[in-house]
């Protein structure tokens, strides 16, 4: 389907004044150890870059009032981004779900739907992915 921006949409749903997203303090955070496993883990990210995660998706970030990945989302992103196996823990609302879902979407806006089997066209409708919690 069609992925680019809607500018009315984005209005819409962003019109509001942005407020700074905060929730947690993160910043006392920086400092926890993150454990990782595997061979060749990719490094974690330390801000949203418009490179990294597309200028669609950092657009959006922007509009949320996001102002730095998290904890949980500092390595998440690069390491599922990298189609790489991922286990995370971590408390209620530090950013599991957007660590998870962002490189689902960096990836689908990179490189648009999947074909559909066999070359089938018309009303039928087929998963991108595949979320398993």
């Amino acid at each position: 389907g069609d992925m680019r921006p809607d500018k009315r949409t984005e209005k819409r749903l962003f019109e509001k004044e942005i407020q700074q997203t905060t929730g947690i303090n993160f910043d006392n955070y920086d400092n926890i150890p993150v454990e990782t496993s595997g061979h060749d883990v990719p490094d974690p990210i330390e801000v949203f870059d418009p490179e990294v995660i597309g200028e669609d998706l950092y657009r959006n970030v922007q509009l949320c009032g996001y102002l730095k990945p998290t904890p949980v989302q500092k390595y998440s992103i690069p390491i599922a981004s990298a189609n790489r196996d991922l286990m995370a823990c971590a408390q209620t609302g530090s950013g599991k779900t957007a660590g998870f879902l962002f490189p689902i979407i960096i990836t689908m806006l990179r490189n648009g739907g999947t074909e559909p089997p066999g070359g089938v066209r018309g009303r039928r409708t087929y998963p991108e992915c595949l979320v398993l919690a």
